[in-house]
């Protein structure tokens, strides 16, 4: 049983990931006796975003009124699912300074989780498929998309984005703001340091030093912190 229980919610984002996550919102209130949450809406980066609609939900506030809007609730929880964890970690960092905010684990019902073998900090969002074994921690704002196995004795701290069929090993390390692409594979006890980003299908068999991109198989370094290049996962 989760411990909200109606709990409104705004998902802050109208793009394609906020709007997966409305269904995960959805899915753990269809499995859940009560509803766990009570959607109330997205929050837009754009003011003009405001009172228009997403499959018939509202944009309830943007990114400079939130305050005023969150204001009119006792407590109010806030998904931030956003694919850049700069973005993540600005919004976060904002709002948290709100005393009526809270940030609920979204945690789909079809995930392998054993709340006795994980330490999970807030605001993560463990989508369909994910599986986690034992001895793992995980820190704040992490996004684990579809089917991501994460295996045994791994520590994972803030502001990540682990996206779809990624497979981490026993004992990794990853660091604060760091990207996992598509399918990417990471060997045991390695290190991932803050800030950086493993390609769409790598295969990383040794450390990722600190703001560096890494692709291929094996996983080689194609910038690294402080050079010029694109984002991508």
């Amino acid at each position: 049983m989760s411990e909200w229980n109606g709990l409104p919610l705004v998902i802050f984002g109208c793009g394609g990931i906020s709007r997966e996550i409305l269904y995960l919102v959805n899915e753990i209130n269809r499995y859940n006796q009560l509803n766990v949450f009570d959607f109330k809406g997205f929050v837009s980066e754009k003011q003009e975003d405001v009172g228009t609609n997403i499959y018939a939900i509202p944009v309830v506030a943007w990114d400079n009124n939130f305050k005023e809007f969150s204001s009119s609730f006792p407590v109010l929880g806030a998904v931030i699912p956003h694919g850049n964890p700069a973005i993540k970690k600005k919004i976060a960092e904002k709002i948290t300074k709100l005393d009526n905010i809270v940030f609920p684990n979204l945690i789909h019902p079809s995930a392998g989780f054993n709340k006795q073998c994980v330490t999970l900090g807030r605001g993560n969002i463990i989508t369909a498929g994910v599986q986690f074994t034992t001895n793992i921690i995980i820190g704040n704002f992490n996004l684990f998309n579809l089917n991501t196995t994460i295996g045994h004795e791994i520590v994972i701290k803030d502001y990540c984005v682990i996206n779809p069929l990624s497979a981490i090993s026993g004992g990794v390390t990853i660091n604060e703001s760091v990207i996992v692409g598509t399918g990417a594979k990471i060997l045991q006890y390695l290190e991932i340091k803050s800030d950086s980003i493993i390609g769409a299908g790598a295969v990383v068999t040794k450390n990722v030093e600190k703001g560096s991109t890494v692709v291929g198989v094996p996983a080689k370094c194609i910038k690294k912190a402080g050079e010029k290049g694109e984002r991508f996962a």
